[in-house]
Order: structure tokens, then sequence, then C-alpha cells
């Protein structure tokens, strides 16, 4: 997660010099030069170059996660068996049906249901789980911040 939060670049090694170039300093000497100076223009369009196009996905998954992965229905959580109708309480009283409202017609071609059709999760389900597993594997790996 921390490679995550950090900016594509460091501010600190950006410098405006005098005349208005701005000089990048180099993590590691390229070629004996320490510095990448350019323009203001140069050093927007490099800037810019660091931003995903739209639509693009920014996690790829290799290996066992991958979409065509035959090992990725082993690896992946099923999803949860549909639970039985719950029994009324003792002395529950049921509510009066509410008059039925007119059929609706019948589409043209109905689409085959599933029997076993998982319900697809949503956002904050998926962000919980998400959670509850990076606790889990911070407390089996340590805590590292």
């Amino acid at each position: 997660m921390r490679y995550c939060t950090r900016t594509a670049f460091a501010l600190d090694r950006i410098e405006l010099m005098p005349d208005g170039r701005i000089a990048y300093l180099l993590k590691t000497p390229r070629r004996g030069r320490t510095h990448r100076v350019m323009s203001p223009t140069e050093f927007m369009a490099r800037l810019a170059a660091l931003i995903p196009t739209p639509k693009l996905p920014l996690v790829r998954y290799h290996g066992v996660f991958a979409p065509r992965s035959s090992l990725r229905s082993p690896a992946t959580p099923k999803p949860p068996a549909r639970a039985a109708k719950p029994e009324p309480c003792p002395g529950h009283v049921p509510r009066p049906a509410a008059p039925a409202p007119a059929p609706a017609p019948a589409p043209a071609s109905p689409a085959p249901a599933s029997a076993g059709a998982a319900t697809p999760h949503t956002w904050s389900s998926r962000s919980s789980r998400l959670g509850a597993w990076w606790n889990r594997c911070r407390r089996s790996v340590g805590s590292e911040a």
C-alpha cells in the first residue's frame, strides 16, 4: 500500500533556474549528467505523460488473479450460500398483504435465470472485505507502517 500513495516524482529534486528553465536532479547520474534541464513546456509534457488515460485500468492482475488463469476459481472466495427463509418469532402476527398490482406484460424473450446466480457485491461490502483482509495480513506479517 505504501507505494500507491507515493507521488510519481520527488518535489525536492525540482529546481527553477534563473533563466526560467527547470532542472530535475536525477537519482543516479547518467552519462556523467546529474540534472535534466528542460523548458517549462517540456517539463509539463513529461508530467502529463505520467497521468493515465481515462478508462484505463490502473491495476493489472497477473498470475493466479489474472482473468484467464486456470487457478483463479480455487483462489478466489466463493459466493455465500443463499440463506433459508428465517422462521418467524413466536407470537409474530404477519401484516396484511397489500393488494397485488396488475401483472406486467411478459417480455418477448425471457432471459434464462440461473438457479445459483450470486448477487453482485456492493462497493461497501467489497471495501469492508478488503479492509478485513488487509488487517489479517498486517497481523500475520507484523505492523509495518
